[in-house]
C-alpha cells in the first residue's frame, strides 16, 4: 500500500519548482508490526518521532520507493541536494555531528 507520498523541489526567483515525485510503499504487514509499539500515539507525535522512521526503515516487512524524475537532475546533482537537505533537517532538530 502507499505509505506516504510527497513532491520534492526548489524555490527558485519566488515560485517552487517540482523536481521529484516520491512515493513509499509498504507491506500490508506493515501496519500491525508499527502497531504493537507505536498505538496510540497522534499524528503529531508519529510525524515528530525520528525513532518511528527508524523503525519504518528497518522494520520486518518489505518496503518499496518510486522516485519519478520530473524535471532532469544528474544522479551527482540529486544525491548533492538530498545530502544537503538531510543535513540541514539534521542540524535543525539537533541530531547532526562533526561525525556524520
Amino acid at each position: 500500500f502507499l505509505g506516504g507520498a510527497g513532491e520534492r523541489g526548489l524555490e527558485i526567483q519566488g515560485k517552487f519548482v517540482k523536481f521529484t515525485a516520491i512515493g513509499v510503499y509498504l507491506e500490508d504487514v506493515a501496519v500491525s508490526s508499527l502497531a504493537v509499539k507505536w498505538k496510540g500515539k497522534t499524528a503529531e507525535e508519529l510525524t515528530e518521532s525520528v525513532e518511528f522512521f527508524r523503525d519504518i526503515v528497518t522494520g520486518p516487512f518489505e518496503k518499496f520507493m518510486k522516485v519519478t524524475m520530473i524535471l532532469p537532475l544528474t544522479g551527482q546533482q540529486y544525491s548533492e541536494k538530498v545530502t544537503e537537505n538531510c543535513i540541514a533537517f539534521w542540524k535543525s532538530i539537533g541530531i547532526y555531528t562533526d561525525a556524520e
